[in-house]
């Protein structure tokens, strides 16, 4: 399956970004994915929000071991599973940085 999954952030802030992101061609359920992002970023912000001493920096970095444990647990070689990473992360990294941010109204 190859395609782009649309979708939009929103900081805390109210800044907002529209991401279209490129989808590996092995997706096999871009609905999946997004339903995944917005659990991820959800449990991110209720995190944030409970009064812990949360950084930014310890944010990503809590992503990036996850991100590698999941590389970890997929199994074949570690070279396999880096290059795959990379790809990932180079493609949506890109993605999100090519999005304009704009104002969200707030109620």
């Amino acid at each position: 399956m190859n395609g782009i999954l649309s979708f939009t952030a929103i900081s805390a802030s109210g800044q907002a970004y529209d991401i279209d992101f490129p989808l590996h061609p092995q997706t096999r359920s871009a609905q999946a994915v997004s339903d995944l992002l917005g659990a991820v970023l959800d449990a991110i912000s209720r995190r944030a929000q409970d009064g812990r001493d949360l950084s930014d920096g310890d944010v990503l970095q809590a992503l990036a071991m996850a991100l590698a444990i999941r590389a970890r647990m997929v199994g074949g070689s570690a070279e396999s599973a880096a290059a795959l990473v990379s790809e990932l992360c180079d493609s949506a990294f890109t993605a999100a940085y090519a999005a304009a941010p704009y104002a969200t109204g707030r109620a």
